[in-house]
């Protein structure tokens, strides 16, 4: 009763788990809880040391515990709560950045604006096959090569289009550190592009892994998928955070960071997947 608010509004909702929530809740008159349950859910992190697995559930079939949902996104539609889509699709400036998720997680439901470039284009979806990359499988479990394929395209951006900002997103923690340390022994090659990397910037240049990128969105965006054929030529069909339940949620956020282009480094094609 000491404070209290007309309108709350949750972003980035499906990440706000409903006990993090109800205190701003209880002290508004309304609410808007914005988010995309096609995204990732909160962090699982904490549950190991906070959860209470011993506990009997409670069976109730009449209403919607907030312990048997993810997220405040979740509670409120299992609660029927007026819902309204936002169809427009502003991020991406090319049709081939945003394609694949409109079709494969909105059903097609978002309104795109095609782009007058076609293939071969500064913007939109490219794909760089590292041939000679190598999966260090049970030991650092990092692609080396690809690691410096990505550095190399980080020093060439910050030289050529530095007024374009940068992100790059990895599958795993151990890819991330790959090319952060890649790309520290190029920059001292490169002083030229320490502007690039040092000015601090209303968006400035990140490496995350997948878990880590919600919520950003940068220009260009880089993707190194990491995972890949061993040494002898094995392909494990193991994509780390992709396997576990929800993977799919982790890369639609993944692949639809990037405002103007998109590029795809591995060392496996399409053909090289086992369904």
């Amino acid at each position: 009763g000491v404070l209290e608010f007309d309108l709350l509004v949750i972003d980035e909702a499906s990440q706000v788990r409903p006990v993090e929530a109800f205190g701003a809740v209880m002290r508004s008159r309304q609410s808007v809880v914005v988010g995309d349950n096609r995204q990732l859910p909160p962090t699982s992190f904490f549950d190991r040391m906070s959860g209470s697995d011993d506990e009997e559930p409670e069976d109730d079939d009449e209403t919607t515990s907030a312990a048997d949902v993810e997220s405040i996104l979740d509670l409120c539609v299992a609660r029927n709560f007026p819902q309204r889509m936002l169809q427009w699709h502003y991020r991406s400036r090319h049709h081939s950045l945003i394609a694949v998720s409109n079709r494969e997680f909105y059903q097609d439901r978002l309104f795109v604006i095609p782009s007058a470039e076609r293939d071969g284009g500064t913007r939109g979806l490219q794909f760089r096959h590292i041939t000679n990359g190598v999966f260090d499988r049970g030991k650092s479990r990092t692609n080396r090569q690809e690691a410096k394929a990505v550095a190399a395209a980080m020093i060439e951006h910050a030289r050529c289009t530095p007024r374009l900002t940068l992100g790059v997103g990895t599958f795993s923690v151990a890819q991330r550190d790959a090319i952060l340390d890649e790309l520290e022994l190029l920059r001292r090659d490169h002083p030229e592009t320490e502007d690039f990397f040092s000015v601090t910037a209303t968006e400035p240049w990140f490496v995350k892994n997948l878990e880590n990128v919600q919520g950003d969105e940068r220009d260009v965006i880089l993707i190194s998928i990491g995972y890949g054929k061993t040494e002898d030529g094995y392909l494990a069909m193991n994509f780390g955070p992709l396997n576990r339940d929800g993977g799919e949620r982790r890369l639609n956020v993944l692949i639809t960071r990037a405002r103007q282009r998109c590029e795809i480094f591995s060392n496996i094609t399409a053909e090289d997947i086992d369904l």
